[in-house]
Parts: C-alpha cells; structure tokens; sequence
C-alpha cells in the first residue's frame, strides 16, 4: 500500500516518516523534480527537504568517471533511526502493530472512521488516541492495508465531478490489473517470465527520445529498446519490435506478466497486451505497481542506475545509435550479479529456460 495523495497543508515540526523519504527518493533520482517541487508535493518547507537529501546523499560513480547525486532513504532513515536511539521511542500507529490491526479489522467490519476513533477513545487497552481524520489520513498514506474502496461511506472529502470522473475511469482502467491482482509467481520471483516496464529519460525538452527498458524479474534480464519520444504509440511500437525479434509465440510464453507504474505512456494497455499481429490472443497481461512506490519494480529502478551510468542524467539521446544501446543492454546481461554468485544475467536466464 502505497501514498497516493498528499496533505499539502505545512506540518511544521513533524519528523518525516519513512513513507516521505521513498516518496522523495522517487521524486529526486527518477523525476528529476526539484527541491522546491518536492517540498510543495509533499507539503513541507524546502529547508527540510534540503536537509533529508543531504542527509541520505549518495555519490555515485559514472561510466566517463564523473559523480553524480542521488538520495537514499535507506541511508536517510538508517541515519534518523541511530540519532532517534537515545530520545526514546514514540508509540506511533505505524509501529503499534495491535492498533492497526484494529482499526482495519473494524474497517472491514463495516466501521467507519469516526466509530472507531471513538471506540478506541473508549478502550483503555490502547495507549494512544487518534482522532477519525487521522484514520483517514494513514488510509491515504498507505499505513494501513485498506484503501477508500473498503469504507462504507467512501471519502469524507468533496471531489467536484471532473475529478470523480477521472477516479472512475481510472479504476476501470486498473480493474484486474493492479499489482495486488498480479500472479504470486511474480511476486515471489519464482520463474521466469514476469519483468518490469519503465521509461528512462535523457535531456528534458521536445522531440527528445526516450529508452524504453524491460527488466525480468527472476534473472534481471534487461531489454533496452530506443524509442522517439514518451508517448503510448512509442511504447507500444517499442514493445512490438521486442515481440517480432522474438517471435510471437515464444514472446508469449517469455512476457507472462509486464509491471509498469502510473504514468500515461503506460494507459493504453489493449495496446500493451495486442500482439502486432492483430492477433486475439494476449501477447502478455500488464498491471499497474502503486502510485509513487518505484521499489515495487525494484529490479526496474536497480537496473537503470546501471544504464547511466554509461549515459548520466541530462544527456540527450538523440546521438545514441540502436546499437550503442545494445551494447549497454549486453555489458549490463553480462555484468557478474554477487546475489547470483557472480553469474550474469544472460546465464540465469537461460538455466532456467532449460529448466523449465
């Protein structure tokens, strides 16, 4: 469960939480977004947001041996927890286990929010209380494993008709399709045939090509394929061209599942899972990870870290050549993987085709 709204009212003199610093991780290394920005998006004052990025800054080594920036909210959160040690622990829902448990068992009880605030006002067994706007808040927030569909009376807050529509046409789009619906085999990496779709950027501007990239999630296969720009026609033509070097059946029983995350290059999933062929069989079934939380394509985001390093943040595309870009897909497939005993890529993916 993931954040999928921001409070953007100033919560002055509130720690971040963990949840924040994942949020901004994502915003700052895969966005690009500035300080600034990701202040206003998460409703704190740029000084706190400059001082998390110092303080989970990570200095990374490029290809040409120039270094880069990045944030880590692993190394933020690592280095908040060590100085918090000797303040003492604060009972907090995120950590007090039973509330939680309470309040989404009650949830699906039918109990709405204001209930059970008061419910839990009434329980001496519980040593903090919380006002219902709060139980709203980590619904929001992802704390807890439910969502607005699980309330009985929906949102508290009013939505104009656009809005709503828009919510609507987006939970059509996702029926079936979010990553809770995905098969277990993908998410406990148990065979191959299930990868991570994501774009990656050069040069912010017009007619500037993107690289779209594939990342299976048992071996960490990566496919790299240059497409002209960030569009749903691109991506899919992208896709086609993967499907035709492959070959349509045997692309079939390779893409079991694509992951990809929210972003409009990634709606058009008829487009997606239609072979080039026309043909009414799925080349492959696509879903959706939650909003804003990129470690749910963990494999995708380990991997292009990789790919800049042989093309840094800011640097345009439009000079790399197709194959420039499959010689960094296959030093990337050959790269040794300590978590695979220092096989590669192409090596486990491979073995286990056998196996299969």
């Amino acid at each position: 469960m993931c954040q999928n709204n921001y409070n953007t009212k100033s919560r002055k003199g509130k720690h971040l939480k963990w949840e924040e610093r994942k949020i901004i991780e994502h915003l700052y290394n895969i966005q690009n977004k500035s300080k600034t920005a990701i202040a206003r998006e998460l409703g704190r004052h740029r000084t706190t947001i400059s001082r998390e990025i110092e303080r989970g800054k990570l200095v990374l080594l490029n290809s040409d041996y120039t270094k880069r920036i990045e944030y880590d909210a692993d190394i933020a959160q690592n280095l908040y927890d060590n100085n918090a040690t000797a303040k003492g622990a604060k009972i907090k829902i995120g950590k007090d286990h039973q509330l939680a448990e309470f309040i989404e068992e009650k949830i699906k009880g039918n109990y709405s929010p204001e209930v059970i605030a008061e419910m839990i006002k009434e329980d001496d067994g519980f040593e903090i209380k919380i006002h219902w706007k709060t139980i709203y808040n980590y619904i929001d927030k992802g704390i807890l494993f439910i969502d607005r569909e699980d309330l009985v009376y929906g949102r508290y807050k009013k939505t104009n008709k656009s809005k709503q529509k828009e919510k609507e046409s987006t939970k059509r789009r996702k029926e079936g399709r979010k990553i809770s619906d995905r098969p277990k085999e993908a998410d406990k990496r148990s065979e191959i045939g299930h990868w991570e779709m994501d774009l990656v950027e050069g040069r912010k501007g017009k007619d500037e090509p993107f690289l779209l990239v594939l990342t299976e999630r048992y071996s960490r296969k990566e496919i790299i394929e240059l497409i002209p720009n960030k569009t749903q026609e691109s991506v899919i033509k992208g896709l086609d061209r993967v499907e035709r070097r492959i070959g349509v059946r045997k692309f079939r029983d390779l893409f079991k599942t694509i992951t990809t995350d929210n972003g409009k290059e990634f709606y058009d999933y008829e487009g997606i899972e239609t072979s080039f062929t026309g043909s009414d069989i799925s080349r492959t079934s696509q879903y959706y990870a939650d909003a804003y939380c990129s470690w749910q394509r963990g494999s995708n985001e380990n991997l292009n870290k990789m790919i800049r390093r042989f093309l840094p943040k800011g640097s345009s595309f439009k000079n790399i050549s197709r194959n420039e870009v499959k010689r960094i897909e296959r030093w990337i497939n050959n790269y040794p993987r300590k978590m695979f005993g220092f096989k590669n890529a192409n090596y486990i993916f491979e073995e286990q085709l056998k196996a299969a």
